[in-house]
């Protein structure tokens, strides 16, 4: 199966991901800005050209980890776990595990990554300057790295969501107001703001520039403002709503269970077809040995299902991804979208006190929200 995200690698326990998507902008990169150099120093060889724009592209987007590094290192100093940082068409993001319960917490975690950003900058600035007039094509790429992280700090300081300033000023206004929901409605709506503005630039540049390839470009960023500030408002108010709902309140526990020998012929045959269960706990509730699911089953060639127990397939107590019971709804939700389960045992003590399925978890959740509680 084709992978849309690649991991590089960890740091301080953080995954850092590629996503597939970034390969675009940085092709994109690397062809515009060799093309650039060329056109501006002529007398550059290709290959200096190209070497140059291709140190400069992978410097670039290592400063972005960076950026996303000082958010996660500051959350994790103030008890937010950050499972993963990835990079993307847009930039990059640090994947925290929950939001700030605090605005002093949400202010230094947002302000972190444009002051790395702002160093980063003030560091390539006087490395160019060091190096004026001894390697030009270092200097020039330095001085490039210095401007786009200045400019990356800079923008990412306008106050509305998702960029950091969103997040500066959320912290503000729930600092000055006592309350997070006037702090999450004031970074919406400057996010709706800040979209709106950079539709109204990209239709300058189509209409009355003709530049479509900018415009076109300034038309996706925008509309992924607008659509990350409005689902960050969503899941605010989803939070806010489901604050009271727990992993115990969605559970089932009507346990679908199989035993660790059946085959898999008779767990689907007898099991899945007629009860339409798609995963099953592996054991007893009180000694799960693990969960087996109809995806596990698709991996073994059917003319080996009459002799393959389900204790072969399964995934083992310990590789299994479960719940407490006192886990918020929200991050159940959030757990099983990012992982993409269909199911999550709810663990309490070392047994199985209940089952959520996804379709059970969208069902309950969407009539707490119709009603309001």
């Amino acid at each position: 199966m084709f992978k849309t995200v690649l991991l590089l690698g960890h740091v301080r326990g953080i995954r850092i991901e590629l996503h597939v998507s970034w390969l675009i902008i940085f092709t994109l990169f690397l062809v515009g800005m060799s093309a650039g150099l060329q056109q501006q120093y002529p007398d550059w060889p290709l290959s200096t050209a190209v070497l140059a724009a291709l140190a400069t592209a992978l410097t670039f987007f290592a400063s972005i980890v960076a950026h996303e590094l000082g958010h996660s290192l500051v959350a994790i100093r103030r008890g937010i776990p950050v499972r993963a940082i990835t990079l993307f068409i847009f930039g990059g993001v640090a994947q925290m595990s929950r939001d700030s319960d605090r605005p002093d917490d949400e202010f230094w975690i947002a302000i972190a990554g444009p002051l790395v950003s702002f160093s980063l900058a003030a560091g390539f600035g006087v490395l160019s300057l060091l190096t004026a007039g001894w390697h030009e094509a270092l200097h020039v790429a330095l001085t490039w790295l210095a401007f786009i992280n200045l400019v990356v700090a800079v923008f990412n300081l306008i106050p509305g969501f998702p960029l950091d300033g969103g997040r500066v000023f959320r912290a503000l206004v729930w600092k000055a107001t006592g309350d997070a929901r006037k702090g999450m409605d004031a970074a919406v709506m400057g996010g709706r703001v800040v979209a709106y503005a950079l539709f109204a630039v990209a239709l300058l540049n189509i209409l009355v520039l003709g530049n479509w390839v900018g415009g076109l470009w300034i038309t996706l960023i925008a509309w992924f403002l607008l659509n990350m500030a409005e689902g960050q408002g969503r899941a605010f108010d989803m939070r806010e709503r489901l604050g009271s709902v727990r992993a115990r309140d969605l559970a089932s526990g009507d346990i679908p269970r199989v035993t660790a020998e059946q085959t898999l012929s008779r767990w689907v045959s007898e099991q899945v077809l007629p009860s339409g269960e798609r995963a099953c706990l592996v054991g007893e509730p009180r000694r799960p040995l693990g969960l087996v699911s109809l995806s596990d089953a698709r991996a073994v060639p059917q003319d080996q299902w009459e002799i393959t127990p389900v204790s072969q397939v399964m995934t083992p107590l310990e590789a299994l991804v479960t719940v407490k019971p006192d886990t918020p709804a929200h991050e159940v939700l959030h757990l099983m979208t990012e992982r993409n389960l269909n199911q999550v045992p709810v663990m309490d003590d070392g047994r199985v006190s209940g089952w959520i399925d996804r379709h059970r978890l969208m069902r309950t959740l969407e009539l707490h929200m119709e009603v309001g509680r």
